[in-house]
């Protein structure tokens, strides 16, 4: 779900944004292109430490059950 909303959004921003430019003068388009990939790296690398994050407690949890299975046989 998150995932679809993200390539939504960065779909809308780039058909946006490519009337925009059409607008300006070119040092501001330049400007805003720039900006908007920065913050595009920025959100796909948050969005990246985030999932990773929340693998590696599942992970941990998962470890957790299997000790707690491991040692406690009959449940």
């Amino acid at each position: 779900m998150k995932k679809t909303l993200t390539v939504a959004a960065l779909a809308a921003v780039m058909s946006f944004g490519a009337i925009a430019p059409a607008l300006a003068d070119g040092a501001a388009s330049t400007r805003n292109i720039i900006i908007g990939g920065a913050a595009a790296a920025v959100v796909i690398t948050n969005y990246n430490h985030k999932v990773r994050q929340k693998r590696a407690e599942q992970r941990a949890a998962a470890a957790r059950r299997q000790a707690y299975l491991r040692r406690h046989p009959n449940g």
